[in-house]
């Protein structure tokens, strides 16, 4: 069995300044679910649901606000463990991971609440757009790398 490499300060301090990067999220996926005290929730179809709302009551915009507060504090929680507890590279990729897709939840949750209906999913579709051209960029200049 092949013993996977631990994690080294300078591989740490790239993840972590990966998480803060502008555009980080793109190609996250939003988790299906997440656990938020000891309960698991369905974030990703709460998500989705509050984007195609073509309005907002009260009771949404309450439950965004709590679904943002529990979700940044579950990330900041993350992002704490990726800097000062001792794993794998691996273990780290899985935590990276795990903050990128919640902090792009509170990211577009925080988009649902500023847009009205269509103009949120207009947004959606935007964004969805500049991280495949972000992707394919990455992609080209991969290539590139493994040519020279």
């Amino acid at each position: 069995m092949v013993e996977e490499d631990i994690l080294t300060e300078k591989q740490r301090k790239k993840f972590l300044a990966g998480l803060h990067r502008q555009l980080f999220w793109c190609g996250e996926r939003i988790p299906d679910e997440v656990e938020i005290h000891g309960k698991m929730i369905p974030l990703h179809e709460i998500t989705w649901e509050l984007i195609n709302k073509p309005s907002l009551n009260d009771a949404d915009k309450e439950r965004i606000e709590q679904c943002i507060l529990s979700l940044s504090e579950k990330a900041r929680s993350f992002e704490h463990m990726l800097g000062t507890d001792k794993m794998t590279v691996g273990d780290a990729k899985e935590i990276f991971d795990k903050t990128a897709g919640l902090l792009r939840a509170v990211m577009d949750l925080k988009e649902i609440e500023e847009l009205p209906g269509p103009e949120r999913m207009h947004k959606f579709k935007e964004e969805a757009r500049k991280c495949t051209v972000k992707d394919a960029k990455g992609w080209v200049k991969f290539l590139a790398e493994l040519d020279e």
